[in-house]
């Protein structure tokens, strides 16, 4: 990779309170998923990044301009790296993880795996193939009208 990035400034956010410091690293945490898993070889937009960073901001903060959201943006873009016209998105995103690492962000291989597993829905089931559905075991014949 050549060198695009510098990464994030020194002392950014030195005198941020601990759970505030964890919030900013969630917000560049979750953006760096983001473009790894979403066109990672895609040029990163120069305006995508400072609106996702308000948009995950403000879901942080319980999806209210009033919880804080305002500041945790802030405080997020002072310590993403400094972006570079034509970077890719995966390319930030290796940096984006390592500055939300120094917020103190924990980060695991299980952060995102899905928390609620999916449960099959009760109910009868359509079978397309024979126009049927299936009811505790038996099959009921679809009368069409």
């Amino acid at each position: 990779m050549e060198e695009k990035i510098s990464g994030t400034p020194p002392g950014a956010l030195e005198g941020v309170a601990g759970d505030l410091k964890i919030g900013v690293g969630w917000v560049l945490a979750a953006l760096s998923f983001k473009y790894r898993a979403e066109r990672p070889s895609e040029e990163l937009d120069e305006l995508a990044f400072p609106v996702g960073v308000g948009a995950k901001a403000y879901e942080l903060m319980g999806r209210s301009s009033r919880g804080g959201a305002p500041l945790v943006a802030r405080l997020a873009l002072t310590a993403a790296p400094v972006f570079v016209p034509g970077v890719t998105r995966g390319e930030f995103a290796a940096e984006l993880r390592r500055a939300a690492l120094g917020c103190g962000f924990e980060w695991s291989d299980d952060d995102n795996e899905p928390v609620i597993p999916r449960l099959p829905v009760p109910g009868p089931r359509r079978s397309v193939e024979q126009s049927t559905t299936v009811c505790s075991g038996r099959e009921q014949r679809a009368v069409r009208l």
